[in-house]
């Protein structure tokens, strides 16, 4: 008798090591998600707030150079921002407003993330934009949310309440996440080896 499977159900494995981890691990924000995102995947960055409810640090990497004077930025498809959060670029030298519009519709490579006044510097193809705290001028921005570990395992958001493991000292492999990071990002998580 043979017993043959069919599909392929391992996980990514983005997480290489765990040498230290948050006991007990974190409950995930689902609210902070696209209402289309059923799962938080394996490797996403997470932070914690006053309640400790961890929240996904969003990020979201451009497709193209953006002049200083741009409104309408492209971006990868891999992110998580919606109306209403507040964008800035992650070195922090930009201003930060509130993305007016979200186009997912134009392309199949890119997503339009619209802002109503312009961030106001020049920015290059593979720079990263986050989430801002709030409305700011350039270079007085704050991420609404820094990193304090990344996700062990993925979460169903279609669940309450359920939480996962918070790796914050280990060794990751960076083309595995879910989301972008850069130097910024992972200055954040000075444990966390990036190979």
């Amino acid at each position: 008798m043979y017993v043959k499977k069919e599909a392929d159900t391992e996980r990514s494995l983005c997480i290489e090591k765990v040498l230290e981890d948050i006991p007990g691990g974190g409950t995930i924000d689902p609210d902070d998600f696209k209402s289309d995102t059923e799962t938080m995947l394996e490797g996403a960055l997470v932070a914690d707030d006053a309640n400790s409810l961890y929240h996904v640090v969003k990020t979201a990497k451009l497709y193209e150079d953006e002049a200083d004077t741009e409104t309408a930025y492209k971006v990868l498809k891999d992110h998580e921002f919606v109306v209403g959060d507040y964008l800035m670029n992650a070195a922090g030298t930009s201003a930060a407003y509130a993305i007016t519009d979200v186009d997912t519709e134009t392309s199949e490579d890119y997503d339009v993330l619209t802002v109503g006044t312009t961030l106001g510097v020049a920015m290059s193809t593979g720079d990263l934009l986050v989430q801002a705290a709030g409305e700011a001028t350039a270079g007085n921005g704050a991420y609404l949310y820094t990193p304090d570990g990344i996700a062990m395992n993925s979460v169903d958001l279609t669940k309450d309440n359920l939480g996962c493991g918070i790796m914050v000292r280990g060794t990751v492999k960076e083309s595995l996440l879910p989301y972008y990071v850069d130097s910024n990002i992972k200055a954040y998580l000075p444990l966390v080896r990036f190979v």
